[in-house]
C-alpha cells in the first residue's frame, strides 16, 4: 500500500513539474518571440512533451488500453528514443553552418528618428564590446534578425539603429528598428517595459490609415526588441526644420494636415503618439506622409532610464505632459503645433539650456509670432498656430480632424487666391 502511495505521489509530482514548465514557456514565449532563442525554447519544450507522454504511458494505457507490461515497456522507450533524437537533430542546427560573423555598431538613446533616405552601408565595429551586437548568418547568406535578412542600415533611431531588411516568407521589403531594453532601463524595469512595449505594438499594428505606418510584426533576437513596418522611400521632416531648407508655407500647410489625420484616426481608436516630431513624420517621394512610431512612447517616456532621467522630446512636448498628468489626443496636437512652427520658421517656439527651461517655456511663456522669423506667414495661419499650441485644454483645438479642416480650408483658399 505504501509502495502503491509512493508510487502515485511521484506521478503527481512530476505533473506539477510539466504544467510549471508549461507556464514558463508561456512566458519564455513571449518575452522570446522570434529568432534563434525562441527556436531553442520550442526545441526544448518539444524534447519534454515527448518525456511527458513516456511519463504517463503507464497509468493511462492502462486505464484506457489494456496491455501487457512488455509492450508499455516497449512504447515507453520509443517515446524517450523520440525525445532524444529531437533533442539531437534539432540541436544540430544551432552548431552547424555558422561562419564569421557581421558585427553592427549599436548607439542608444531614444527610439525614433532615424531616416530612411540615402542608404548607407552597416558601419564597421568599434572597439568597445559592450556597444557591438552581434547578428550571425550561416555561409554564404544575409545576416538575420528573427526571421528578417538585414539587407543594409538605414540609419540610427535613438533607441536602436534602422535597418532595411526582407522577409523571405512574403518577399517583402521591411524597415526593422532595434532597441536594447536593458541597456537603457532599470533591470527591475526591463520585463515590465517590455510587456508593455510588445502590447502597444500589437494595438498600433491593428491601425490601418494612409497617413500612419503600417506595423508588420515585433519580436526579439540576440537580446534586442524589434519592429518590422512597412519600408518607405523618402525622408523625414527633420531636414525640413533649417532655415535653409523651408518648404513653401503652402506645402506646409498640406503636410501638416495629413499629419493631422493619420492623428485623428489614431485618436479615434483611443492610441495617443506621445512623441510627435519631425522625426517621426515621413515625407515620401509621391507628396504622401506618413506618421511613425505610434505607442512605442507610451511604453518608455513615463519611465527613467539608469541615470534616472526621463526619456523624451522636450522640445515639442505639451504642457500637460511636461507636467505628468494624464493625456489625450490634445497632446499630440500641441506637439504637431510646435512641428508646425519649426516647419515655416526653421526654429523652436520653445528653447533652453536645459530640460527645466525648455519645461518652463512650454508651460508659462508664449512663443514669439512666426511671422517674426518669416513674414510670409498670413494671419490665418498663426490663428490656427495659436490654436493648436494653446497651453489650455479647452482654447486648444479639441480633435486632429478639427485642425486638418481648418487646414484644408485655408489650403483652398490660397489656391483660390492665385
Amino acid at each position: 500500500m505504501k509502495a502503491n502511495l509512493n508510487y502515485w505521489m511521484a506521478q503527481v509530482l512530476i505533473l506539477v513539474f510539466y504544467v510549471m514548465t508549461l507556464v514558463i514557456y508561456s512566458r519564455a514565449r513571449y518575452e522570446y518571440m522570434g529568432g534563434k532563442i525562441g527556436k531553442a525554447i520550442n526545441l526544448i519544450v518539444l524534447f519534454l512533451l515527448f518525456l511527458f507522454l513516456s511519463d504517463i504511458v503507464d497509468y493511462f494505457f492502462i486505464m484506457l488500453v489494456p496491455l501487457a507490461a512488455d509492450t508499455i515497456l516497449i512504447i515507453k522507450i520509443l517515446l524517450r528514443l523520440v525525445a532524444i533524437c529531437v533533442l539531437f537533430f534539432g540541436g544540430m542546427r544551432f552548431f552547424s553552418g555558422r561562419s564569421a560573423p557581421v558585427e553592427i555598431v549599436r548607439q542608444t538613446v531614444a527610439l525614433g528618428g532615424g531616416t530612411q533616405a540615402a542608404p548607407k552601408p552597416m558601419e564597421k565595429p568599434v572597439a568597445a564590446v559592450d556597444k557591438t551586437v552581434v547578428i550571425e548568418g550561416d555561409a554564404g547568406t544575409t545576416p538575420m534578425l528573427g526571421r528578417y535578412e538585414i539587407i543594409e542600415q538605414l540609419g540610427r533611431g535613438a533607441m536602436g539603429i534602422v535597418y532595411k531588411g526582407r522577409d523571405p516568407k512574403l518577399n517583402r521589403l521591411t524597415a526593422i528598428k532595434t532597441i536594447r531594453f536593458s541597456d537603457e532601463f532599470d533591470e527591475s524595469q526591463v520585463v515590465q517595459i517590455k510587456e508593455h512595449f510588445y502590447r502597444e505594438a500589437e494595438v498600433v499594428a491593428k491601425l490601418s490609415h494612409p497617413n500612419i505606418v503600417t506595423i508588420y510584426d515585433v519580436g526579439e533576437d540576440l537580446d534586442l526588441s524589434y519592429l518590422a513596418m512597412e519600408y518607405l522611400e523618402g525622408e523625414n521632416l527633420d531636414k525640413f526644420t533649417h532655415r535653409e531648407n523651408l518648404l513653401p508655407i503652402k506645402r506646409c500647410i498640406d503636410v501638416v494636415a495629413q499629419v493631422c489625420e493619420g492623428l485623428d484616426y489614431a485618436h479615434r481608436h483611443d492610441i495617443i503618439h506621445r512623441d510627435v516630431k519631425p522625426a517621426n513624420i515621413m515625407m515620401m517621394k509621391d507628396g504622401v506622409v506618413k506618421v511613425m512610431d505610434f505607442g512605442i512612447a507610451r511604453a518608455t517616456t513615463s519611465t527613467r532610464t539608469r541615470t534616472g532621467v526621463i526619456k523624451g522630446t522636450p522640445y515639442y512636448m505639451s504642457p500637460e505632459q511636461t507636467q505628468g498628468k494624464k493625456l489625450t489626443g490634445q497632446s499630440d496636437i500641441f506637439s504637431l503645433g510646435v512641428v508646425f512652427y519649426q516647419l515655416i520658421t526653421g526654429r523652436l517656439p520653445f528653447d533652453g539650456d536645459n530640460m527645466a527651461a525648455i519645461m518652463y517655456q512650454i508651460a508659462s511663456v508664449e512663443p514669439e509670432s512666426p511671422a517674426t522669423y518669416n513674414p510670409k506667414v498670413n494671419q490665418a495661419v498663426q490663428a490656427i498656430l495659436k490654436r493648436a499650441m494653446a497651453k489650455s485644454l479647452q482654447k486648444r483645438y479639441p480633435s486632429a480632424g478639427k485642425m486638418a479642416e481648418h487646414l484644408r480650408l485655408l489650403s483652398r483658399k490660397m489656391d483660390e487666391r492665385r
